[in-house]
C-alpha cells in the first residue's frame, strides 16, 4: 500500500490510529503490539501477500538468533552472530541479486544457466539491515530482547518499514512504554498531521512534476539518440530535484506517521544540498544509512587496516590510502550495489567512494593551512556549486537504465559545442522565459536553498529524535516555524489537500521502494 493512495490516507490510517488509541484508553496496552504488527502485515500484504511469509519468517529467525546471542553472552556468541548476518546477507543475495549474477555470468562465459525472474521483496534492503544491528547490538550487551510481539513491531512498523528510516531498538522501542504513551494524542496527531501533509505534498506536487521533466530525456537516452546540453543539464537537474523530494518526502510521511502514533524516528534528510562538501552532503543524505554504513561496517573495517599499516610504519600518504581512500570506495561500491542490482548503481557507488576520497584528501591536505587561510565566501560558493555538480551527476547513472543511456546524458551535458547555438535556442524576453521546466526548476531550487526543511519548519515540536543535534545545522535563509494557529490551519489545510489532489494524476511509487 502507498502512502500517496486514497486507500491509505482515508481507509488504512484512520481506522490503525482509532483501533491505536482506543486500545491504550482500554487500558489494554500489551495488545498495541499485536494490533500493530497486523495492521503493518495488512499495509504490506497489499502489495504482494506471498511475500508476507517470506517477512514473518525473516523476523522469527532473528528473534530465535537474538534470543540465543542473549544466552550465549560470549563463548560460541561470534559464530552464532556470523551465522545470523550470513543468513541474513543470503536471503538478501538471493532475492536481490541472483538473477543479476546469473545473466552476468552467462555473459562472460557465454553459458546458458536459467533462473526464474525473481520478484524483488518490498522493503528487504531495509528491514534486512535493520535486524543486523539488532544482532549486533545484542552481542554488544545494548539491547535485550523483550517478546516477539514487541521485536515484530520494531521490524514491521509500518511508517517505517518500507524505506526507512532505519531504526535501532533501543531507539524506538522504549517509546511504547510509560505513561506517555497515548498522553499527548491531540498534539501528535495534530503534528504528526502536518509533516505528514508536507511530505505528500513533496512527493506528489513537486518530485512528480519533476519526474515529468526528467523522464523524457532519459527515455531519448534509452533510444540511442544524441541529447542536447540545455536538455541533459535539465534532465540531471530535475532528476536531481526528482529523487531529493521523493525519498525525503516519505521519510517526513513516515515522520509524520510515526508521530501520529505518539512515536519519534530518526531523521534521513536536513538539507544535504545545501552542503559545500560531499561529505557534508552525506551526513546529511540517508543519514540512518550512513550512520549504520560507520557505525557497523567502517569502523570494524578501518581499526585492523589502521594495525595493519601503523605495524609496518607506513606514512601519512600510504596510510591515507589504507585507512580512509580503499574502505571509502570499497564501501560506497557495497552502497551503490546495495540500491539495486545494476551497474548502474555500482558505477554510482563508486563516483561516490571516489569524490568523498578526493574529498578527505583535501581536507587533510587543507587541515593546517585553514587556520591561517580559511575559506571566504567566494570559496564557499564555488565549493557548494561544485558539491551539487558531483551530486547531479551521480544521480544520472543513478536514474539511467543502463550505463550506455548515462553517458550519453553525461556527453550532453558537457556538449559545450551547442553554447555557440544558445542564442537562438533562448527565449528572447523574461516572459517567455519564465516557462515548464524553467520555472518549476528556480521554484524548486529556491525551496532547497532558501526556505527551511520540514524538522525546521516543525522544529517547536521536536520532531525528530536527536533534534538538538540538528537545530543549527543548515539555518535557511528564510526561518519560520509552525504552530497551532488559524492561519498555519489554513496553510496546512491547502498543503494537504494539493497534495491529496495531486494523487488523481496516478499514483506513483516511491523511488526507494525499488531498493
Amino acid at each position: 500500500m502507498l502512502f500517496n493512495s486514497l486507500e491509505f490516507v482515508f481507509l488504512f490510517l484512520p481506522f490503525t490510529l482509532a483501533g491505536y488509541y482506543l486500545l491504550i484508553r482500554a487500558g489494554l496496552r500489551d495488545w498495541i503490539f499485536l494490533f500493530l504488527v497486523s495492521a503493518s502485515l495488512v499495509f504490506y500484504a497489499v502489495w504482494n501477500p506471498p511475500y508476507v511469509l517470506l517477512l514473518i519468517a525473516s523476523m522469527l529467525a532473528n528473534y530465535a538468533v537474538g534470543l540465543g546471542l542473549e544466552r550465549l553472552r560470549g563463548r560460541g556468541q561470534a559464530s552464532l552472530m556470523a551465522l545470523g548476518i550470513v543468513l541474513n546477507v543470503a536471503v538478501l543475495f538471493y532475492f536481490k541479486y541472483a538473477n543479476f549474477f546469473v545473466d552476468n555470468l552467462n555473459a562472460v562465459s557465454g553459458a546458458n544457466y536459467t533462473l526464474e525472474r525473481i520478484l524483488l521483496p518490498l522493503a528487504i534492503s531495509f528491514y534486512t539491515l535493520q535486524q543486523i544491528a539488532f544482532l549486533v547490538d545484542v552481542a554488544r550487551g545494548e539491547v535485550r530482547p523483550t517478546g516477539v510481539w514487541r521485536y515484530a513491531t520494531f521490524v514491521i512498523f509500518f511508517p517505517q518499514l518500507i524505506a526507512g528510516p532505519i531504526v535501532h531498538y533501543k531507539e524506538m522501542m522504549p517509546q511504547f512504554f510509560g505513561r506517555r504513551l497515548g498522553r499527548f494524542a491531540t498534539a501528535n496527531l495534530t503534528v504528526g498531521l502536518a509533516i505528514f501533509a508536507i511530505g505528500l505534498f513533496k512527493k506528489t506536487v513537486i518530485a512528480d512534476s519533476a519526474a515529468a521533466f526528467a523522464t523524457p530525456v532519459y527515455d531519448m537516452a534509452a533510444g540511442g539518440e544524441t541529447i542536447g546540453l540545455l536538455a541533459a543539464w535539465r534532465a540531471a537537474i530535475c532528476y536531481t530535484i526528482q529523487l531529493y523530494f521523493d525519498f525525503s518526502g516519505y521519510s517526513d510521511m513516515a515522520l509524520g506517521l510515526a508521530r501520529m502514533f505518539g512515536i519519534k524516528l530518526p531523521p534521513n534528510f536536513h538539507s544535504p544540498l545545501r552542503a559545500a562538501s560531499i561529505i557534508e552532503y552525506w551526513r546529511r543524505w540517508h543519514i540512518t544509512l550512513q550512520q549504520f554504513i560507520v557505525a557497523y561496517m567502517h569502523q570494524p573495517l578501518v581499526v585492523p587496516l589502521t594495525r595493519f599499516g601503523a605495524e609496518r610504519g607506513y606514512g601519512k600518504w600510504q596510510m591515507f590510502a589504507l585507512t580512509t581512500a580503499a574502505p571509502t570506495i570499497m564501501l560506497f561500491l557495497v552502497i551503490g550495489f546495495w540500491h539495486g542490482a545494476a551497474w548502474t548503481f555500482v558505477v554510482f557507488g563508486g563516483m561516490h567512494g571516489i569524490y568523498l576520497s578526493v574529498n578527505e584528501f583535501w581536507r587533510t591536505y587543507r587541515r593546517k593551512r585553514r587556520k591561517k587561510n580559511k575559506p571566504g565566501p567566494r570559496d564557499m560558493v564555488f565549493y557548494h556549486l561544485l558539491t551539487l555538480v558531483c551530486v547531479a551527476a551521480a544521480n544520472v547513472v543513478f536514474r539511467a537504465e543502463g550505463v550506455d543511456d548515462a553517458i550519453r546524458i553525461w556527453a550532453g551535458m558537457m556538449r559545450f559545442s551547442d553554447l555557440a547555438a544558445l542564442p537562438s535556442v533562448l527565449p528572447a524576453n523574461a516572459a517567455e522565459a519564465l516557462t515548464e521546466p524553467m520555472l518549476f526548476i528556480l521554484v524548486a531550487v529556491s525551496l532547497i536553498a532558501f526556505f527551511p526543511n520540514t524538522q525546521q519548519i516543525m522544529g517547536r515540536y521536536h520532531p525528530i529524535l536527536g533534534w538538538a543535534k540538528w537545530r543549527a545545522v543548515a539555518l535557511p535563509t528564510i526561518a519560520f516555524r509552525w504552530r497551532p494557529s488559524l492561519p498555519w490551519a489554513v496553510i496546512t489545510g491547502v498543503v494537504l489537500f494539493l497534495g491529496v489532489a495531486f494523487i488523481s494524476r496516478g499514483q506513483t511509487e516511491f523511488i526507494y521502494f525499488n531498493f
